[in-house]
């Protein structure tokens, strides 16, 4: 049984459009949400944009909506950016991946990113059972610099996980093509 998760209101933390982000630092911007979520004001983003862009920094920005990156390609911070998204899986779970695209909508945006000549980055994170030839495919047309691969880290859902061969199977097959990071969770597949 799946228990319904209450999110508190979106907002933006003005003070942190205040906080001094130094420089030569690589900044994992918005880690813990997704600030290119459908329901995130544009103008939000164009602030955090503009914000980052003040200082010398490389800086992550993730997001499983990465279609909407492709408004801001020439947002002068994207120079100084790498842009990730996850592709779980080739498949798509209804009951679990209700509010977001596809894996190949997914794919097929970051693409578009790559073909434009921005750094990419894929997380298989939480990495559901998948079709080997298929998943794969989807990650190359990233053309990723590298690949996170992990495990569900929540404890209040199930999910449909790989065996530890598959798993491995895939890392091999990634890594003909790119840097494959295996995340702490996931070492027992590795073993």
């Amino acid at each position: 049984m799946r228990r319904k998760l209450l999110l508190p209101p979106l907002r933006l933390e003005l003070k942190e459009l205040k906080v001094n982000l130094g420089e030569g630092n690589f900044i994992f911007v918005g880690s813990s949400t997704d600030e290119w979520a459908a329901n995130v004001p544009s103008e939000w983003i164009e602030q955090i944009l503009d914000y980052c862009d003040g200082f010398d920094n490389k800086y992550l920005f993730q997001s499983k909506n990465p279609a909407r990156f492709l408004k801001y390609l020439e947002h002068p911070v994207m120079k100084k950016s790498v842009l990730c998204t996850t592709i779980e899986t080739n498949r798509f779970y209804p009951d679990i991946m209700r509010n977001t695209l596809v894996p190949q909508e997914r794919a097929a945006a970051m693409q578009e990113i790559a073909n434009y000549g921005i750094p990419t980055y894929v997380t298989c994170e939480p990495l559901m059972k998948f079709d080997p030839a298929e998943l794969v495919e989807l990650v190359r047309m990233c053309s990723p610099w590298q690949v996170n691969i992990g495990r569900n880290s929540r404890y209040d859902i199930t999910l449909p996980e790989p065996t530890a061969n598959e798993v491995k199977m895939l890392k091999a097959e990634l890594e003909k093509f790119t840097k494959v990071e295996v995340k702490a969770n996931a070492y027992c597949w590795m073993r």
